[in-house]
């Protein structure tokens, strides 16, 4: 019983105090795959909509390389992704599985001088809806169509400095937006976005506490809500936006996450690993983070075999995890508890 408490503390003492650092790199993702070509160039940017807002969904990315084959990676839940060390050399960005959007490509010629610094390429993807859902997304961006010539050069701007990577000046440009138009959701959504992946939680909390103000029922404040409170570690109130969340869209895995991650820290595991787990199934490789949490679920009951299987998961997904050494030795000594934690068997 003993070294069943050790071992479940040693597992906990690796992992627990990784949740909320890991929490808040899915809520300030940078969708980043290196392409192992050797390079030191990056082709970075955002999915949009045709009218200059968000896809608040994931995409799948695919990079044509000259000489390598194609690198894959999907956007995180703000449309954001990367592709770093790239050489010199023609690339096609590709976006064709879409059903909802005609297939989308574009030529990136990247160029590197001898002596010279590696350069960063910034996109701004626009996807064309097909015909046969015009009408949808006509009714879903209605605030949009009511919006002034004023409003939407505000809104574009904000989108633009946000995909250079300038935070501070969309912040300004949203501002601008949300004071001269209080009635325009989107506008303090956006604004809430952007508090949030500077990390300056109470303000985004108060942004997208206004959005819901005008708009009760909008799915995309009521999940950016409930990530903040994750981030703030107010968990209770988490799970109450989350919920409400779910309500409006029980389809999204990313609400099915995150309140897995607040139930998780509010020791309610049962539901945890519920949410989790639908999470996984559906997000695959971009919820992977969601297995180390598993993992603790299992070791706090005693089931050693499936605390080990999630951090296998976990370690053949994120293989170059900060702590994947620290992870590797945990897993160890619980497949054997003999052992101690510092010795490594070969593969």
């Amino acid at each position: 019983m003993r070294k069943m408490i050790i071992s479940i503390a040693i597992l906990i003492t690796a992992i627990l105090g990784f949740i909320t650092a890991q929490v808040r790199a899915q809520i300030l993702p940078s969708e980043t795959v290196d392409t192992g070509l050797g390079g030191n160039n990056t082709i970075m940017g955002s999915v949009l909509t045709g009218n200059g807002g968000r896809l608040e969904r994931r995409v799948n990315i695919r990079l044509q390389t000259p000489t390598r084959g194609d690198r894959i990676t999907t956007t995180d839940e703000y449309g954001n992704f990367a592709f770093r060390g790239l050489v010199s050399g023609d690339y096609t960005l590709v976006i064709d599985k879409e059903k909802d959007f005609e297939a989308f490509s574009q030529v990136i010629s990247v160029i590197q001088a001898r002596g010279f610094p590696g350069q960063t390429y910034n996109l701004s993807v626009r996807l064309t809806p097909k015909a046969n859902i015009q009408a949808k997304l006509g009714v879903l961006d209605a605030s949009f169509a009511n919006l002034s010539e004023r409003g939407r050069a505000l809104f574009i701007k904000s989108q633009e400095l946000e995909s250079a990577g300038d935070h501070t000046g969309a912040i300004g440009q949203l501002l601008l937006l949300t004071n001269e138009f209080p009635s325009f959701m989107p506008g303090f959504n956006e604004l809430g976005v952007e508090y949030l992946r500077t990390g300056q939680f109470a303000k985004a909390d108060e942004a997208f506490q206004t959005a819901l103000k005008l708009e009760p029922e909008a799915f995309a404040p009521l999940l950016n809500r409930g990530i903040t409170l994750v981030s703030m570690k107010s968990y209770a109130y988490a799970e109450a936006a989350l919920r409400h969340a779910k309500k409006v869209n029980d389809q999204s895995v990313t609400v099915d996450y995150f309140l897995g991650q607040a139930l998780a820290n509010l020791g309610k595991f049962d539901e945890a690993e519920k949410e989790l787990s639908t999470a996984l199934k559906e997000g695959g490789k971009e919820m992977a983070e969601g297995h180390r949490v598993l993992a603790i679920i299992y070791s706090s009951r005693g089931d050693k075999k499936r605390a080990a299987l999630e951090l296998e998961t976990y370690l053949r997904l994120v293989p170059a995890a900060p702590d994947a050494q620290q992870l590797r030795a945990v897993l160890q000594k619980m497949k054997d508890p003999g052992l101690p934690a510092s010795v490594q068997k070969p593969d």
